[in-house]
Formats: C-alpha cells, structure tokens, sequence
C-alpha cells in the first residue's frame, strides 16, 4: 500500500508546492500530506502492532509500579491513533498533544474504548508545552515521534520542565543505523525525500545519544534491531526504548 513509488510522487507534489504552486496550492499539498501521513502512520502501527508490543509492555511497567497516584496526569507527544492506550493504567488522566489536526479524529474514537482512560487532545509541538505548567505530570510517552521533531534538544527539554521530580519518561524511537552498513548508507541517501513525504522524520538521527545528554537522573535503555518484512519499514529497524526518570 505505500511504497517507494507512493513517497517519491509525494516528494514531487511538495517540491512543486514549494517552487511553482501558489500559496493556496501550498496549503492544500501541505493538507494532503498530513491526511495522507495520518493514514500512513494507522497502516505503520496496524502492521507492525506485534513487533512493537514487547517493547511497549516492558516501558509502560513503570506507570503501572509507581505510588498510588490517582489520577495519573500522563503526556503523550504525537499520540497519533492511539497505539499506547492498551498499556495505561486505570485512572490515567491523557494529554494528547499533536500536530497533526486530522488525528485528532482517529483518536479519539479509540479512546471510547477506555472508559477509565480520561483522553485531551491538543494542537501542538514538542518543542514548546507551554499548556503545561513547570513539575505538573507524573509521566511522558513519545513513542515514533521524536524523530520528526523540528528541535529534539528543546523538546527534551521540555520534557524535563513539566516532568514532576522523579516522573518518568517512556519512549519508543528509530534511530541512524551502524554507521557503514547497507541500512546506513540508504538512509542517508534517501534522507531528503523521506522527510519530505512523512512529515519531517528524520531517518539519520541519533535520538539515543541525544536521550543520554538531556539531564535525566537515570537511563534504563536498550538500543535493538525490530524484524520487518517490509523493505521500506527496514530503514527505520533500528530501534532505542526505555524509561528515563526525572
């Protein structure tokens, strides 16, 4: 369903857009993209929902062993279609904060399906959570997302200001491959047209290292390889998880 052909006639409509089309030509290929990328991204999640569990179920433990806090006031930055929501406890208060507007569909009618789950959702950026007040959540989730961030040291930092003292942050990202493989090398090839086609993501980036140099108190993460099958999906293999604490 999306292949190489399908992000390079994408790459060719945003190019367009941006040196011969008209600012309302502009707007409507940026519009497509992010309706086409929402459904992208359902189609990523739906295929791949068995490779990523394990993973998801070792990083959310720590929500379910923290003191009784209830509710929990729990981030979610670019919650998408609501891949996490199976791994949240009972009574967890959800700020989802997007900025995809036409996600915000998709998720919150999986979000009727967690009665207990009290789900926001809000228009915004990583780099700036303003909405949030200084030390005012329990945890932050950021799950295939930091890797379309336009500054990912700004939005660690972010992270950091509105984590409470001891808080938790759980992410799940694709990460540049060992530098002189086959993976590596298509990655950088294809870098530009990638992020052009999916929304900014950026196949080249170190998001562990930048993790490592952020100020948390303490790492616990793995850096692995996920299974694809798919050609394509293989370019973002590589894989960091974990739990930073605050």
């Amino acid at each position: 369903m999306f292949c190489i052909k399908t992000i390079l006639a994408l790459v060719v409509l945003f190019v367009a857009g941006i040196l011969f089309l008209g600012p309302r030509l502009r707007r409507w290929a940026n519009k497509r993209s992010k309706i086409w990328f929402n459904d992208f991204n359902k189609q990523y999640l739906k295929d791949c929902k068995e490779l990523f569990r394990p993973t998801q179920e070792k990083i959310f433990k720590c929500l379910h062993q923290m003191p009784e806090i209830r509710p929990l006031k729990v981030v979610e930055i670019g919650a998408g279609a609501g891949a996490n929501f199976d791994f949240l406890p009972k009574n967890t208060e959800l700020v989802c904060i997007d900025p995809n507007e036409y996600a915000k569909k998709d998720l919150l009618i999986k979000a009727e399906q967690y009665p207990d789950i009290k789900v926001t959702f809000e228009i915004g950026v990583a780099e700036d959570l303003s909405s949030l007040a200084d030390e005012s959540v329990d945890a932050v989730i950021a799950t295939h997302v930091l890797c379309s961030v336009k500054d990912l040291n700004q939005s660690l930092k972010e992270v950091l200001r509105v984590l409470k003292k001891g808080g938790k942050f759980m992410f799940m990202e694709h990460i540049e491959d060992v530098n002189g493989s086959r993976i590596h090398f298509w990655q950088h090839f294809l870098k530009v047209p990638w992020h052009f086609a999916l929304q900014g993501c950026n196949l080249t980036r170190t998001t562990n290292i930048n993790i490592q140099k952020a100020g948390f108190s303490n790492i616990e993460m793995d850096i692995f390889e996920l299974g694809f099958k798919k050609t394509l999906f293989k370019l973002i293999g590589r894989h960091c998880a974990g739990v930073a604490t605050k």
